[in-house]
């Protein structure tokens, strides 16, 4: 074959597939989308998400479903995600952890081939205590697990995640000593924390604030360096811990070298979809800070965190036993 007739086979080629990309995204969505939460029903992440759902099929005009895949750390949920087909109807929204997992798991696949599409919005986690912990308050805690090292008990929804995280870095920052107790999800440790088997736990806002206004917990700080809208007389930890700064983050990722027109179609979707004034109270109500980060701008985000996550959790130690 001559150079000649190569490059233009070479070229024809790239034309078609260019057009292949085009026509796909022109003419999607044309069947349902299906959303994983690789978490288990009623936690943050599936909260945003079905009430996302909702609008979305109605801006997209196809059924948004969502499927719950918890497990390993959310890792189950995102395999799936991951070796979908990158044609946009395959998506999945989770949160921060995601640039943890890397560095704690032998992964089924590649995070940061991952395409990101939006981070939806930001949460401090907010830490609470049982009604039954000799403490009220952030200086009542301090005061007493300075006193009585390791007697205070922190339950976490499994080591590296993004509680954990938490406590650890509650730790350095206090120079107390915590019992950490670790749970394979957030359920059972709220459980015992009401019941006063353990006596503190981080967790995302909206998964604590039914036990808050039940007032069966109660709130110490929120991890931002601001106060959160939602509790506005709960400080925030940094008011007692100058420095301290934790914020998680909701995102839609979908597999990796999904073509960019389809990325953007999802995003302007979802945009929408946060731009409705109900959707945007509830959220607020919820204790999250809608965001709306385009995919570019995302991205870097995910870089970084990645490159974070790396190095606080070698210079912690952190390590799955």
């Amino acid at each position: 074959m001559s150079n000649r007739n190569y490059l233009r086979q070479l070229a024809l080629g790239f034309f078609l597939i260019f057009t292949a990309l085009n026509l796909s995204a022109s003419v999607f969505p044309s069947k349902p989308i299906k959303i994983i939460v690789p978490f288990s029903p009623g936690g943050g992440s599936d909260v945003i998400t079905r009430l996302l759902a909702e609008k979305m099929a109605g801006d997209l005009g196809v059924s948004v479903l969502v499927e719950n895949k918890p497990g390993a750390s959310s890792i189950i949920g995102t395999d799936v995600m991951a070796k979908s087909a990158p044609d946009g109807y395959t998506i999945l929204m989770t949160n921060r952890a995601i640039t943890v997992n890397p560095w704690l798991f032998k992964l089924p696949y590649d995070t940061a081939k991952l395409t990101p599409v939006m981070q939806l919005v930001g949460s401090p986690l907010l830490l609470v205590s049982s009604t039954k912990a000799p403490f009220k308050n952030l200086n009542e805690l301090i005061t007493y697990a300075k006193a009585y090292p390791g007697k205070v008990s922190i339950g976490n929804s499994g080591v590296g995640q993004l509680p954990h995280l938490a406590a650890v870095l509650f730790e350095k920052s206090s120079g107390v000593e915590l019992t950490m107790v670790n749970y394979k999800g957030s359920g059972s440790s709220t459980t015992d924390l009401i019941g006063g088997q353990i006596d503190l736990s981080f967790g995302t806002v909206p998964s604590f604030m039914q036990q808050i206004k039940n007032k069966t917990l109660i709130p110490l700080g929120v991890s931002s360096t601001t106060r959160n809208p939602a509790l506005p007389s709960v400080p925030s930890i940094s008011e007692v811990l100058p420095g301290y700064d934790l914020i998680s983050w909701f995102g839609f990722f979908a597999p990796p070298s999904t073509p960019k027109p389809i990325v953007d179609k999802l995003y302007q979707s979802i945009s929408r979809a946060l731009a409705s004034p109900d959707l945007k109270a509830r959220l607020n109500d919820e204790g999250l800070d809608v965001t709306a980060l385009d995919p570019e701008k995302f991205k870097k985000v995910f870089a970084a965190d990645l490159i974070f996550w790396q190095k606080f959790i070698k210079d912690n130690n952190i390590k799955i036993e």
